[in-house]
């Protein structure tokens, strides 16, 4: 199936989409908290100071979304989060997070210039966990997050 899936950048048209599989899969094993219902309510800001959004496409739909943010301030000032990956529950397990991964890995690489990634997470979250540990990701962080409730454990990527 991923030889059917194409990846785009930044399609405004597929926020509100990419909003959505977020908050399905946030609300599956955790509860909303107030930066994800920021961003349902304005996906935009994902594209603000230079932030990225990668949706993956199988014909009509939005099977995918993932994000690359910049932190500009705090004790990750100057780092890139990636963030916000959520594939819609009829298209996992067939390759659709593994595009998206190449795709933000490639861009941050190659475009930006990046050598390192960072990520938050639940250990809750299997599938990703195993998405990110396939892909090269260690494990930096293990307990309790000083901002994010759900989050409790954070991972790293040198490119």
């Amino acid at each position: 199936m991923t030889d059917l899936v194409t990846i785009r950048r930044n399609d405004r048209a597929s926020l509100p989409r990419f909003a959505a599989l977020n908050a399905e899969w946030i609300e599956e094993l955790h509860v909303l908290e107030l930066s994800d219902k920021v961003m349902v309510a304005t996906p935009e800001i994902y594209l603000d100071n230079g932030g990225q959004v990668f949706t993956a496409h199988i014909e009509t739909e939005v099977a995918g979304a993932v994000a690359l943010k910049p932190h500009l301030t705090g004790d990750k000032q100057g780092q890139w989060e990636l963030t916000k990956m959520a594939v819609d529950g009829r298209f996992r397990g067939n390759g659709v997070g593994q595009k998206l991964m190449d795709a933000v890995e490639d861009y941050a690489r190659d475009e930006l210039g990046l050598k390192h990634l960072f990520l938050l997470s639940n250990t809750r979250n299997a599938a990703a966990l195993r998405l990110y540990a396939r892909n090269g990701w260690t494990i930096n962080h293990e307990g309790a997050h000083p901002i994010y409730a759900r989050c409790n454990i954070g991972m790293e990527k040198l490119l």
